[in-house]
């Protein structure tokens, strides 16, 4: 049995090893998703600029063992390595035949689009039983987001961890600079995906 100590924050007697204060909420452990690479927002974007997209298909390559790793159940695991094979399969095959269906282009990249947003609510879903079970904070998502921005939103997630687990805030406000930033992105997307059909069109 752990010996009890006074909490800091409220004074309250809590067990010497607990993450968090259950009287007041305050979190003693530094919420930190220390494996994730690349789970700052502003890199992650200019990197996703730079290779037109390609990288929101790499940084679940980069980062597949480091989620593992927070999953509690085998069976996350598994279905977080059998969503990340299917884009793997899905992005070859579009490298392949991008030159030869236009309609077959257009329905691989639907596909991969469900895809992201598959394995953007699986790595969410890890990161909240990890959150759980290690600070006892339960952690809300934002669906709306993560259907319209999938991997941007998830970066943000994770690169806003620790404030989050301190419920600094739960969700964004779409007057807010967060918000206004991801109507942005959502636009970009729009017209990246105009742009490479005006560019194919051309070309073939």
């Amino acid at each position: 049995m752990s010996e009890s100590i006074n909490c800091p924050f409220c004074n309250n007697l809590i067990e010497s090893n607990a993450a968090k204060c259950p009287f007041c909420n305050a979190v003693f452990k530094e919420p930190e998703l220390n494996e994730i690479k690349f789970k700052e927002f502003g890199p992650f974007l200019t990197l996703e600029i730079i290779t037109l997209g390609l990288f929101s298909t790499l940084w679940f390559f980069i980062n597949g063992k480091a989620i593992n790793r927070l999953a509690e159940k085998k069976k996350d695991c598994i279905k977080l390595n059998w969503l990340v094979g299917l884009l793997a399969l899905n992005f070859g095959v579009l490298i392949i035949y991008m030159y030869h269906n236009p309609a077959f282009v257009f329905i691989s990249t639907i596909i991969q689009c469900l895809i992201y947003i598959a394995l953007t609510y699986r790595v969410l879903r890890i990161i909240q039983k990890y959150t759980q079970n290690t600070y006892d904070v339960a952690l809300g998502f934002n669906p709306f987001y993560m259907v319209i921005f999938n991997v941007f939103y998830l970066v943000h997630f994770i690169d806003t961890y620790n404030d989050r687990v301190r419920q600094v805030h739960e969700y964004f406000d779409w007057k807010s600079p967060q918000g206004i930033l991801l109507i942005v992105l959502f636009l970009i997307i729009i017209f990246m995906l105009r742009f490479y059909y005006e560019v194919y069109s051309w070309i073939f």
